[in-house]
């Protein structure tokens, strides 16, 4: 990822309401009150600068606006995230949710036989490339050994395919159309993963995107995708294989395929361990529509060009994998990964591998990137920007339902060097939001999105670098839901629900016996620069570890809070901790919260006593540095 000169510190669809409601009262009201203040005062100071906030999302909005909405809306997101994990249609509306779109439902895919012929002679005259009556006598005699289910499915992902152009047409219809995007697909490319370049073009592009039609587009495409995933694993052997003018259909059989040197517009493979190998022009922008379902077998998935197993880039991409232990590998954007455009991977069983450079395994800028996988365990590994990213007009989920997962943001290359810290790596990833910032710089300053990762169940382990674990950074939302395990979690600075310069994170997990570790500071439910940071642990006995500015730290105007009321936790902090406000600027707040249980192990020396409740030394150069904890 280039850096910024300026980054300083650097079916039916599931419908969630347009507002989630504020509880009524909350394990920190105690210290409010203890402070002197109401709820409305303990907020970030409603003067605040918004002036870099250009594509504020709606959800973004909410919680910075009132940081009582933060948890509920969180574990919110997780429990419906967790509930649409194995549908493309019902996550595909999370993602919409998340992103402030709205879409009008899709039409019904209305098909009354499984003819295969006939679909591919209506898509043919539909992309203007009619065929010839030896052409389609051809065609009728490949197609008569495919079983008919598997032609049925075809056909209704075929059928899917004309209204998913026709709305990817409307959401760049305002920009100019079809020449106008080939002219700067690499450049989006380049923008959707280093917010670079930013020339007059580009700066179009994310302005003129329709995502509403986009999105609308990729509902038909979704449901399609849930009706193939219906079909069973098969022991018979076939082939089939058609080529259009927008890519390769290819129906194969229960033989270890290989699938390689072209692009497809659809793939469907009821059995074997198949080969999936996609090199330099496999996906291009000739492609827009990419479909693939994997029934059965132990399959590995190779990609070095972006664009590859369920990403879209100006475009869709769907891929749907149904059992086995599978290796998916790619370099940039990929495996649930969408720049101006919707990608979505599900995988339903096996112990599987995810191997990736930077934007995927649930990625989005200017689009959707969803990576879904419903039970097995797993590991997934990156360099930067993913499981879980938001970037400009974005939102990026991963779900994991059950199993013992690993999740690991790579810190030992050194390939992106933090301006915190050279030695670790900018790693924006395990449910991270990132905007641009540029207000010093070019101007061209953009909100981030939404980045959420939701692990159902399992012993899990969680590292990174620099900025990860529910995090955020500029306009942004970042969010790590884990609903139970004995988990590890361990980073290095702005982790673990922390936030930096006008944004909101939030990191819940919400059973287990859990290990929070940040090497070096400002991590644990840490605000900084009118940002919220919140870490709640909901039960279990936990450890934390962090030199500094940690466990309900506010600075520069920040809100930190942390809440683990339950369980004999212990705590090794440093200074600037459990419950600290400082360098507020004058006239405007800054809050620290801690709230913690009676049976915790504090620090010798600590503020912190088991059974008490505590405020911080009043800092006469900072009055409105307001800071309190509580154990009892």
């Amino acid at each position: 990822m280039r850096h910024d000169a300026t980054l300083l510190v650097a079916l039916t669809f599931v419908l969630w309401p347009a507002r989630t409601v504020a509880p009524a009262k909350t394990a920190f009201d105690p210290l409010l009150q203890r402070l002197h203040l109401t709820a409305g005062q303990a907020q970030l100071d409603p003067a605040r600068w918004r002036g870099g906030g250009r594509y504020a999302l709606p959800a973004f909005n909410q919680v910075w606006d009132n940081w009582r909405l933060l948890d509920p809306y969180a574990v919110k997101s997780g429990r419906e995230a967790l509930k649409a994990a194995g549908s493309f249609r019902r996550l595909l509306h999370c993602g919409a949710q998340q992103s402030g779109i709205e879409p009008a439902p899709p039409a019904p895919i209305v098909d009354t036989d499984n003819n295969l012929v006939g679909a591919i002679t209506e898509m043919q005259a539909y992309l203007g490339a009619p065929l010839n009556p030896a052409q389609v006598s051809a065609l009728r005699i490949s197609a008569r050994s495919v079983p008919p289910d598997v032609r049925a499915a075809a056909v209704r992902l075929l059928k899917a395919v004309p209204p998913a152009l026709q709305a990817r047409w409307r959401a760049f219809a305002k920009f100019g159309g079809e020449q106008a995007i080939a002219a700067v697909y690499d450049r989006a490319i380049s923008f959707g993963i280093d917010f670079d370049p930013v020339d007059t073009d580009i700066l179009k592009l994310v302005d003129s995107v329709d995502l509403k039609a986009l999105v609308e587009g990729a509902g038909g495409l979704a449901t399609a995708m849930d009706a193939a995933g219906s079909l069973k694993p098969s022991t018979r052997k076939f082939h089939f294989e058609w080529t259009t003018p927008i890519g390769k259909i290819a129906l194969n059989g229960a033989a270890d395929d290989l699938y390689d040197a072209a692009p497809y517009l659809i793939i469907i493979d009821t059995g074997g361990n198949d080969t999936y190998r996609f090199g330099p022009g496999a996906r291009r922008l000739q492609n827009p529509i990419s479909m693939i379902v994997d029934l059965a077998g132990n399959d590995t998935y190779t990609s070095s060009t972006p664009g590859a197993f369920g990403a879209g880039i100006l475009g869709y991409g769907f891929l749907l994998d149904c059992g086995g232990d599978d290796t998916f590998t790619a370099g940039d954007v990929g495996l649930g990964a969408g720049i101006f455009g919707v990608g979505m991977l599900i995988d339903r069983a096996g112990n599987d591998k995810y191997n990736l450079h930077r934007m995927g395994e649930g990625a989005g800028t200017c689009g959707i990137g969803v990576l879904s996988d419903l039970a097995g365990n797993d590991t997934y590994t990156c360099m930067q920007l993913a499981q879980g990213f938001g970037g400009v007009r974005g939102c990026g989920v991963l779900v994991d339902r059950t199993g013992n997962d690993t999740y690991t943001a790579d810190d030992t290359h050194i390939e992106y060097p933090s301006p915190q810290t050279a030695d670790h790596n900018v790693s924006m990833a395990q449910g991270a939001g990132f905007g641009r910032r540029a207000d010093p710089g070019d101007g061209h300053s953009m909100a981030g999105g939404v980045g959420l990762l939701v692990d159902g169940a399992g012993n899990d382990k969680y590292s990174c670098g620099v900025f990860g674990q529910g995090v955020a950074y500029w306009y942004s939302l970042g969010m790590l839901v884990d609903f139970g395990g004995n988990d590890s979690y361990k980073g290095v600075w702005y982790v673990q629900g922390s936030s930096a310069h006008y944004s909101v994170a939030a990191l819940c997990d919400l059973g287990g016996n859990d290990t929070y570790t940040a090497t070096i500071a400002q991590s644990q439910g840490q605000g900084h620069d009118y940002s919220i940071g919140l870490l709640h642990d909901y039960s279990g006995d936990d450890v934390y570890t962090c030199p500094g500015g940690c466990c309900g730290s506010g600075r520069w105007n920040g809100i930190g809070l942390f809440e683990d009321a339950t369980g004999h936790d212990v705590y090794h902090t440093g200074a600037g901790a459990l419950g600290q406000a400082d360098d507020s600027r004058p006239g405007s707040s800054c809050l620290g919260l801690f709230v913690g249980s009676r049976n915790a192990l504090f620090p010798a020396g600590s503020i912190a006593k088991p059974g008490t409740l505590w405020m911080a030394p009043p800092d006469k150069a900072h009055p409105l540095a307001h800071a309190a904890g509580m154990a009892r």
